[in-house]
């Protein structure tokens, strides 16, 4: 009779546990990571960076913990909208990915220019808008720069995965120019394969964007988007979102009220 008790008990024991643990895995975002300096560095396979540390803390407030994986954007991009993964960092609005993506934030906004890079030597080549026609000019895949460019199909562009593939291909010139979003990025890029012919273009598009989290509409967290929106409004306005960037010594976006 005791042994029937005991075996029993280890039972019950044992169903509560996988209970719990259930539960525990169930409170879990899925999150994608891309190396974009300052803000997500990848260094080592060590994912690192304010924004990452801001959703982790968020996910953690409300009892959730964060899964990362390194994707590429244009693959982040389909799985928000397939609901395959919750939230991707840094995902600029527009009016098109609003029919899948839900946005956090913004927790600021910055200056992020788009500018063009050119050969060393080349930069009065690319002075007004109009210069682009007939250049062949690098973009990166699902990357959205301004809407004029976005939507000039006259424009000869070809797509390149992610910088790496796009700085390779600029030296090797299969293309004349590049548009760049990220500067950092792209200067990391060509410090890492040993590239040093390129400058700047004089044209550039000047432009002011927040700085969102993109959250799938389909995914099984899509629910947690106000509490999770809630939590960075907050830690906004207790200037921690502040400390984190402070944190890597940097400073953090240009706040307003949302």
């Amino acid at each position: 009779m005791k042994y029937r008790i005991a075996i029993l008990l280890l039972f019950l024991i044992s169903l509560s546990s996988s209970i719990a643990a259930s539960a525990v895995s169930n409170n879990v975002l899925m999150a994608d990571f891309r190396h974009r300096p300052p803000e997500m560095l990848i260094k080592d396979g060590l994912l690192t960076g304010p924004l990452k540390d801001i959703l982790d803390e968020a996910a953690h407030q409300l009892g959730y913990r964060v899964i990362w994986r390194q994707i590429p954007f244009a693959r982040s991009l389909r799985m928000l909208r397939n609901g395959e993964t919750d939230i991707v960092p840094r995902t600029i609005h527009t009016l098109d990915r609003e029919s899948y993506i839900n946005y956090l934030g913004p927790i600021g906004h910055q200056i992020k220019n788009i500018v063009f890079v050119v050969k060393k030597g080349q930069e009065a080549r690319l002075t007004h808008y109009q210069d682009l026609t007939g250049l062949k000019i690098g973009v990166k895949r699902k990357t959205a720069y301004f809407p004029r460019f976005n939507q000039d199909k006259a424009l000869h562009k070809e797509e390149l995965l992610d910088d790496d593939n796009m700085v390779r291909m600029f030296e090797r010139g299969r293309f004349d120019v590049m548009a760049v979003l990220d500067k950092a990025a792209l200067e990391s890029a060509m410090l890492k394969h040993h590239i040093h012919d390129f400058s700047y273009a004089n044209y550039q598009f000047k432009q002011v964007i927040g700085n969102y989290y993109g959250m799938s509409q389909t995914s099984k967290n899509a629910a947690l988007y106000s509490d999770l929106n809630r939590v960075l409004k907050e830690m906004l306005a207790l200037g921690r979102i502040n400390a984190i960037y402070l944190n890597y010594g940097l400073e953090a976006p240009m706040q307003v009220a949302w």
